[in-house]
């Protein structure tokens, strides 16, 4: 036997409903809720120029007569990046990991150890101004042709005056290993000055 709930009853429960959910929708509204707003730079494409310094090594290579000894000296970079993307650029580097060590095997001992590097630079922003970024791409140079790789850390300085002027200023933490001459390991560190609409 089915039992029917009188209709006041009815009336009454839903009535009671409707009130209990004012009463926690009125509640909801008058509780005061603190919340923080953090300013996010818009991306602009950017270019920049500078330049690192610090050191440079160039690996052992060969064997009996031939064996070339590693040497380490003082390293530089001068770069150009074209930031097109939020997460990526293209860069130019004219880079020298120091004087040329002397190898028997080779005609040209003279000068230093440089070239030319151009390759991709993906670029992850990881918060409060910092950037990890990887590079890759061709390197050329008087030892011979190959490839480099490697990585670093940028990070934005907060300069008002350069903000409004439409420019950035980043520091920057960088390894390449160049794939030339026997490998050689550049580890420098600088500043690049980017411009922008």
């Amino acid at each position: 036997m089915t039992r029917l709930i009188p209709a006041s009853r009815a009336i009454a429960v839903a009535t009671g409903l409707v009130l209990a959910s004012a009463v926690w929708a009125t509640a909801a509204e008058t509780t005061t809720t603190e919340t923080t707003t953090t300013e996010v730079k818009p991306f602009h494409p950017t270019i920049y120029a500078g330049s690192t310094i610090g050191w440079g090594e160039q690996e052992s290579t060969g064997s009996g007569a031939n064996a070339v000894g590693s040497r380490s000296n003082m390293g530089w970079g001068v770069q150009a990046l074209a930031r097109l993307i939020k997460y990526g650029g293209l860069q130019l580097e004219y880079w020298s990991v120091g004087e040329a060590r002397h190898n028997p095997a080779q005609s040209d001992n003279s000068g230093h150890l440089d070239g030319l590097y151009l390759g991709v630079m993906p670029i992850l922003p990881v918060g409060a101004g910092f950037s990890l970024f990887g590079q890759v791409g061709p390197v050329f140079s008087g030892h011979g042709d190959n490839v480099a790789g490697g990585g670093g850390v940028l990070y934005a300085v907060p300069i008002d005056f350069l903000i409004r002027n439409n420019m950035d200023l980043e520091l920057r933490a960088d390894y390449k290993y160049i794939n030339v001459d026997g490998g050689d390991h550049l580890l420098t560190f600088g500043f690049m000055l980017g411009f922008h609409k």
